[in-house]
């Protein structure tokens, strides 16, 4: 996977295998843009701050510090951008086969339909446009974001094509990636609308209170300044820094830096940081004059209203610039509340724009939003603005670099990224919402975190264990591991290695490694990215604790409690677990798993005898 290290303005990133796109950098609440490329190809530094509001170059930093001598890498990004730009495709293509299914139907049949679902009545055309409407609304965001990142978007593929009928050469994304393209709207309507705040409260207010209950930052202290040094300030400093492993959208680390601490948010999906991105650098989009999206327009199961999912919900309802920064640090010296309308003037633009969208829509059902064209590099010229305001936006940006906070976004995989030896000790905390069970080897996550907190460093976790890359089952005709891993060799490796465990296995793997539970609470209830309005959604009863990293102050335990469903009664407090037993024996553990199926018990059996015999406690949880 990727290793995108963060490093400040003036440092270039280390890289080793990888296959994510971008690194992301901040010192102001917004990621700050990397420099144009040199003539030799390579990126430059820069000493700019990102908390100016003007002067944008127009290739985001998520395209800027992209790979292009990774093939691998290059090939991710460009199929990332492709599902961005096909989405509206998809949607008109769901619409097209709940239409045909109705086609299908016997005329003794249709003569049933409410008169919305026949389509020679008004209401059939009136429910066609909403749905087209909303998904040009879910487009018109994504090709924002796009355009953010200095891609080509739908309507510039359309341009290049000529709207020409293509269908032959035609190269579409997979189900799958539009999935992920729905699930990046859920996620800007759960952390940056005022419909989300209901699940924000569930799972982000907690950890909020968490946080500033055992890593407090002291009245006196200013909000912290950006850090000069490679890897930021010090544990010992005032400002505690936190790390926040899925950050997604970015909203959590937005909250926690604008409370003051210095920030720095870490993800892996190319999809979220694409969106992240345009939010956290003041895409288009604004409370003044915030973007309409549908997130739950591809929902068509246990839906109450066909109106339900054609709902639309207003991005971002917070300046994220005034939420670390103040209100007085905006262009627009107002205050901001959440789910404030837009005017008319950016409406009556939007729906210019959206009018462009739907013709070009209409005309594109037949075809792709898919063809590849270059995208041309802005010149300095074009990045920097002209030198009549230069020195006026460097002027800005100098008087904002002595207020900005520390608050930046690391592109990568956690492990790849945390457990280089630059980042041990270096961390007061982890900040992990809905993360751990994201984890292909539990093991390696807690070991991770346990070697980049200084002594006392805490971990907060507020999530259900849904355990991400949890495998296929073995099958009785599954003669061994190997003819097992064989059957399921087009899997990604992480399917074939994660283990499903429990919280009190996990609970235990903590205290092994070197931390102590210092709070626990378990059956918190809380919803994720989930459509209030739908007939179902899953709740999740989750494990919210706060691990300590021993060798700080002492803390008082806090029993772990659970949180009792209607009609319970609150369960006695957990037996404390035991230590995991550790075998030996390696031999005796590989013969294990290539015996076959039917030695399978008598082998366990003698499993059983040896681990009762060998087992220990594990003592030191350092990563080597």
């Amino acid at each position: 996977m990727d290793h995108h290290v963060h490093l400040p303005p003036g440092h270039h990133h280390d890289h080793q295998e990888s296959s994510l796109a971008t690194s992301c950098s901040s010192n102001a609440g917004v990621n700050e843009a990397m420099p144009p490329k040199s003539d030799d190809g390579k990126n430059g530094t820069s000493n700019s701050n990102a908390n100016s509001r003007d002067g944008y170059h127009c290739l985001s930093h998520a395209y800027s510090t992209y790979l292009a001598h990774d093939t691998q890498e290059q090939m991710h990004w460009e199929d990332v951008c492709r599902s961005y730009r096909q989405y509206a495709t998809f949607a008109m293509a769901q619409w097209a086969n709940h239409q045909y299914r109705l086609h299908a139907l016997t005329e003794d049949q249709r003569r049933f339909l409410p008169p919305a679902l026949r389509r020679e009545t008004p209401e059939f055309q009136q429910r066609a446009k909403l749905f087209k409407d909303a998904a040009i609304r879910n487009q018109f965001c994504l090709d924002c974001i796009l355009r953010h990142a200095g891609q080509a978007n739908s309507q510039d593929v359309l341009v290049a094509t000529g709207n020409k009928k293509r269908a032959n050469q035609i190269e579409h994304c997979s189900d799958a990636q539009i999935s992920k393209v729905s699930s990046v709207l859920k996620s800007l309507a759960r952390d940056w609308s005022a419909e989300g705040k209901a699940e924000r409260d569930m799972a982000y207010a907690p950890i909020l209170e968490l946080v500033q209950r055992y890593l407090p930052i002291p009245s006196t202290q200013q909000p912290p300044k950006a850090s000069s040094s490679t890897n930021g300030p010090t544990p010992t400093a005032t400002v505690p820094r936190l790390c926040i492993p899925g950050a997604g959208v970015g909203r959590l680390a937005c909250e926690l830096a604008a409370k003051g601490y210095a920030v720095q948010g870490n993800e892996f999906s190319l999809y979220m940081l694409l969106a992240s991105d345009f939010i956290l650098n003041g895409g288009l989009a604004s409370p003044q004059h915030p973007m309409q999206i549908s997130p739950y327009l591809l929902e068509s199961r246990n839906v109450h209203s066909a109106a339900d999912p054609l709902r639309s919900v207003a991005i971002p309802g917070v300046d994220p610039f005034e939420m670390i920064m103040g209100p007085s640090a905006s262009n627009e010296n107002k205050n901001i509340e959440e789910g404030q309308p837009q005017d008319q003037e950016e409406e009556d633009e939007n729906d210019e724009i959206n009018e462009m969208l739907t013709e070009a829509l209409t005309e594109e059902m037949e075809t792709s939003f898919s063809a590849e064209i270059d995208c041309e590099k802005p010149d300095d010229a074009q990045a920097d603005g002209n030198g009549s305001s230069e020195d006026s936006d460097k002027s800005k940006r100098k008087q904002d670099e002595a207020a900005a906070p520390d608050f930046s976004m690391a592109a990568g995989e956690f492990i790849s990224i945390y457990g280089s030896p630059r980042e041990r000790g270096k961390w007061n905390a982890f900040v992990a919402c809905f993360f751990l069970d994201t984890a292909p080897c539990i093991i390696d996550y807690i070991r991770v975190m346990h070697s980049c907190l200084a002594p006392g460093g805490f971990v907060f976790h507020f999530g259900p264990l849904l355990w991400h890359y949890s495998g296929p089952a073995m099958r009785p005709d599954d003669k061994s591991w190997d003819s097992y891993q064989s059957r399921y060799s087009y899997l990604d490796p992480k399917y074939m290695s994660s283990m499903d465990l429990s919280w009190q296995d996990v609970r235990a793997i903590f205290e092994n490694v070197g931390f102590e539970i210092v709070q626990e609470q378990v059956g918190v209830r809380a919803l994720y990215t989930a459509d209030q309005r739908s007939m179902m959604n899953m709740t999740y009863r989750c494990i919210q604790f706060v691990a300590r990293k021993k060798g700080g102050p002492h803390l008082p335990l806090e029993m772990p409690s659970m949180v009792p469903l209607p009609g319970e009664t609150p369960s006695a407090v957990a037996d404390e677990p035991s230590p995991l037993p550790t075998p030996d024996d390696d031999d005796d553990m590989a013969l294990l798993i290539s015996s076959p199926m039917e030695s399978l018990d008598e082998q366990l059996g003698k499993e059983d005898s040896d681990l009762s015999n060998s087992a220990e406690p594990l003592t030191d949880g350092g990563v080597p």
